[in-house]
């Protein structure tokens, strides 16, 4: 009778901790810091903006949760109708414009060289054409991966700022660029 009741009180310990790291999986943290290059990349992804500004894309060396090693990222920007008031004035910065995400979708590639993918849902930026300094966050969801994230869902928000070294020269983008991301996968 007491190693029925042994074996009953491991049992319900054994299936506490399968529930409990079972529902842990469903919400993991992510944190990822990234920082390499953006080069215009010449085309519109987005043709029916009337801006006809082109994708940039950007290739980043990145470290974090999962054994993150790379990001990438093709995104397009469009004027935006928001104040970049930098200084706190209340009065817009002097060749400054405000541009929104059109779109932007992410890959990170992992050690292992797993994938997981993403696309941002909303998200702004400032760029100065005088100095080529510029800053933004988005937020996004998780869309898919391959390996251990086929399938991944969740959502992350993304911080990035950086300098377009061209700009002021050439009137095209290409620049240093760094940020980080912090969500969560639920899947």
């Amino acid at each position: 009778m007491l190693r029925i009741l042994r074996f009953g009180r491991g049992a319900m310990l054994l299936a506490f901790l399968f529930t409990w790291t079972t529902s842990y999986a469903h919400d993991v943290p992510v944190s990822i810091k990234w920082s390499g290059t953006v080069v215009e990349t010449g085309i519109d992804v987005i043709v029916e903006d009337e801006a006809g500004l082109n994708a940039n894309l950007i290739e980043a060396q990145a470290s974090g949760s999962f054994g993150a090693k790379n990001l990438t990222v093709l995104s397009e920007f469009t004027p935006g109708q928001f104040l970049c008031d930098d200084d706190g004035n209340g009065l817009p910065d002097p060749g400054v414009l405000p541009l929104i995400f059109a779109y932007a979708k992410p890959i990170i590639t992992f050690a292992n060289d797993d994938q997981l993918w993403g696309h941002l849902t909303e998200g702004s930026g400032c760029l100065s054409v005088v100095t080529g300094e510029f800053s933004g966050e988005g937020e996004g969801v998780y869309d898919g991966g391959t390996g251990r994230f086929t399938g991944a869902t969740g959502s992350f928000v993304v911080t990035f700022s950086g300098t377009n070294l061209t700009i002021a020269d050439l009137g095209v983008g290409f620049g240093a660029i760094k940020g980080e991301v912090i969500g969560k996968l639920e899947r």
